[in-house]
């Protein structure tokens, strides 16, 4: 009887046993719940390996950004210098101009005492039958007043052609001297009026006529008595005499 009593009891307690669901602890002492598993997987997918590598997906993402950046703004910046530039020199060149249109100098170059030029003025053609008519010009460039012999033996007009010597207002010129004052910046003129025939020293007559062609005229001025009567000369003035009209 205590036999049987014991066999039931062992069937009983392992009955018992398997149907309380639990499990032996593993040999190494671990445990093998899914729980713990579970545990590692979450652990694992919040590890700091992952955000770090997030972190530098973002910072990755934000260096390319600031290259971008720098890429597009700084040759922007670049272009509008320049043009920022351009346009400052478009302003400074325009003052210049304006500058140099408001300070015209007067026509004193600075020469002090009596300065003179001679200019000789004509027309560039004389047709068949017209005389040739000349003006000179004496200007005062200097500071103080000039005394000048327009007289035709001191102011002297010569026409040549070529090396040849064709007419001179001193071959023929008569009359006492013609001193006329001249004051600073001022000018006076005197005119010649040519017949188209030659001259010659004396005045000796029946001198031939002037062929057509081209010529030119120079005018001298000789030295009178002090630094107020100056020589001057002019620059050769060129024309000529053609037929018809």
């Amino acid at each position: 009887m205590l036999a049987v009593l014991a066999a039931l009891a062992l069937i009983l307690y392992a009955c018992s046993d398997s149907g309380s669901g639990k499990k032996k602890p593993a040999a190494d002492g671990r445990s093998s719940s899914p729980a713990a598993s579970q545990s590692s997987l979450a652990s694992s997918g919040g590890s700091t390996s992952a955000a770090a590598s997030g972190g530098a997906t973002a910072s990755s993402g934000g260096a390319s950004s600031s290259a971008s950046g720098a890429s597009g703004g700084a040759p922007s910046g670049s272009v509008g210098g320049p043009t920022g530039s351009s346009g400052g020199t478009g302003g400074t060149g325009g003052s210049t101009a304006s500058g140099a249109k408001g300070s015209t100098a007067a026509p004193n170059t600075g020469a002090t005492g009596c300065q003179l030029s001679l200019t000789l003025s004509s027309q560039a053609q004389y047709a068949n039958g017209d005389q040739p008519a000349f003006t000179i010009t004496a200007f005062n460039k200097g500071t103080a007043d000039c005394d000048v012999d327009f007289s035709p033996r001191a102011m002297v007009l010569n026409i040549f052609s070529g090396a040849d010597r064709i007419w001179s207002s001193a071959d023929c010129g008569l009359g006492a001297r013609d001193i006329r004052g001249i004051a600073p910046e001022t000018a006076q003129n005197v005119t010649y009026t040519w017949n188209r025939v030659r001259s010659a020293t004396g005045c000796p007559g029946g001198q031939p006529s002037a062929k057509l062609g081209t010529y030119f005229g120079v005018v001298s001025l000789a030295a009178g008595n002090g630094t107020a009567a100056p020589a001057a000369q002019s620059q050769p003035k060129t024309f000529e005499l053609k037929s018809g009209s």
